[in-house]
């Protein structure tokens, strides 16, 4: 700067000595001053240079850049209006199928107003019919109801008999069919009879009583019932029944306890135990009360055990093993003719001489079919009920208005069902005796092969206290028999 330069210039010593040097330090400064001001200002000039050639460059890019946005716009233009011109083109095309759309249309909604009108018709034409079905309907309605009116009291009754007829002799085409056996599709079954007992619409020709075969009515399937069972009896050997008797040990062949302690014995006595009787189904519809229900609970036995007639086992389903006892499945059908239970180790127990027990079949009978080889059954679900006994009917009766012939023609209803009394059971003396056994031919007639038949016991049996009544049983039993006897057909 300037002020180095004069700095420079100034003598640095002072007094007489002379600095001869400081006038060339002055010009060397002030030279170097100049040049570094010249280098600055040329290093200013190029660099404004270089700014300007970078201004020219950009401003020929940006114009380049523009030039070449023209040139695309000019050409997106160019293909806009070549575009344009090819819609103004297809543009009659178009306007043909708008034109062919629009008359498509006129005809569519010219059918749907045809098809909306029919839809109109057809409203109208069915509220016509319907106007005219309901007049014919009330009409047809008040002369049913003026036929009923007048319709005579008789036939009325007269149906009626006959529909009460009707169920007699279906009842006996059912005994028939238990009785017989034969399977549905063979000539003779029971089963062929019913669906012609349900149609028949007269009562048939009976003569002296005796219905006869060969006319439409319920006459003739009864008559062919009786014609057939004449001659099955032979066939099948109903007049030549096979007799037997037999003892069945719940302990040795139900329960398989043959060498087990007494404890095991009783143990299975004890879950047999029933709180009260009246909690039992089976005890309340099959079985004949011994005491009323108000008169508290009623504790007791209920021993239930399926029965099988199976060749290679015993009568209790097991394997057919030593001291078992069968029936022989070579007879179609095994029934029960007489039946008792004996208890062993009973006397000097201390319980009553009389024992009562009830032994009710609750399940379904199974009996095999006679005609065949190949052992096919049939399962029956037997409900014991009451017959009821028709009166004689006489035109006093017919006269009555009040009459129903269901009603006021029976002794009792067919929903009755007839209960099992309960009989005395026995001590066992280990050999059959007769004066120890009691003949109750309530169950004669069902089968021995049944799915569920129950022993029921009452404590109320042994002692006036039926808790310990049962508890002394229990303790002092051996065994628990069951005796049949029994009547089996062979059906060759």
């Amino acid at each position: 700067s300037a002020t180095e330069i004069t700095t420079e210039t100034l003598p640095k010593v002072l007094g007489t000595a002379c600095d001869v040097t400081a006038p060339a330090r002055g010009s060397l400064k002030a030279l170097e001053a100049v040049t570094t001001f010249a280098f600055k200002a040329g290093q200013y000039i190029m660099e404004v240079a270089e700014e300007g050639t970078k201004t020219a460059e950009a401003d020929a890019r940006r114009v380049e850049s523009i030039l070449i946005e023209k040139a695309q716009f000019e050409f997106e233009v160019q293909q806009k209006l070549k575009e344009l011109e090819q819609l103004i083109r297809q543009e009659p095309g178009l306007r043909l199928e708008a034109y062919a759309l629009r008359e498509a249309l006129m005809q569519n909604m010219g059918k749907y107003q045809a098809t909306l009108a029919r839809g109109l018709r057809l409203i109208e034409e069915r509220v016509a019919f319907r106007k005219n079905a309901a007049a014919e309907t009330q009409a047809s309605r008040y002369q049913d109801m003026t036929f009923r009116i007048v319709r005579n009291d008789a036939i009325q009754k007269y149906r009626a008999q006959f529909d009460l007829a009707a169920q007699y002799v279906y009842l006996a085409a059912i005994a028939y069919d238990f009785e017989t056996q034969l399977l549905g599709g063979r000539p003779g079954a029971g089963r062929n009879f019913l669906t012609d007992i349900v149609k028949q619409r007269a009562l048939g020709e009976v003569v002296d009583g005796v219905p006869v075969a060969g006319r439409h009515g319920l006459a003739d399937p009864l008559a062919r019932l009786n014609q057939n069972f004449g001659v099955l009896k032979g066939q099948l050997g109903f007049n030549n029944p096979q007799t037997e008797t037999g003892r069945f040990s719940l302990r040795n062949e139900l329960l398989r306890l043959r060498e087990i302690s007494d404890d095991e014995w009783r143990a299975e006595l004890k879950k047999r135990i029933v709180g009260n009787l009246w909690d039992v189904p089976e005890f309340r519809r099959y079985c004949r009360p011994f005491a009323p229900e108000s008169a508290g609970p009623q504790p007791g036995l209920v021993i239930r055990f399926p029965t099988t007639v199976t060749f290679g086992l015993n009568y209790f389903g097991w394997p057919l093993g030593g001291g078992d006892s069968a029936y022989d499945p070579t007879l179609f059908a095994t029934k029960v003719r007489s039946a008792g239970v004996w208890f062993e180790n009973y006397l000097g127990s201390g319980l009553s001489q009389t024992p009562r027990v009830y032994l009710v079949p609750a399940g379904a009978d199974m009996m095999r079919s006679p005609s065949g080889s190949d052992l096919e059954t049939r399962e029956w679900r037997v409900v014991d009920q009451k017959i009821p006994v028709p009166f004689p009917i006489g035109f006093s009766t017919l006269n009555d208005p009040a009459w129903i012939p269901v009603n006021d023609s029976l002794s009792d209803t067919f929903a009755d069902v007839r209960r099992f009394s309960s009989f005395r059971a026995f001590h066992d003396s280990g050999v059959f005796d007769a004066s120890e056994t009691i003949t109750d031919t309530r169950l004669i007639g069902r089968s021995v092969w049944n799915t569920d038949w129950m022993l029921i016991i009452p404590g109320g049996t042994f002692l006036s206290n039926p808790t310990e009544g049962l508890d002394t049983f229990i303790n002092s039993v051996g065994d628990i028999k069951i005796f049949f006897q029994t009547y089996a057909y062979s059906g060759n």
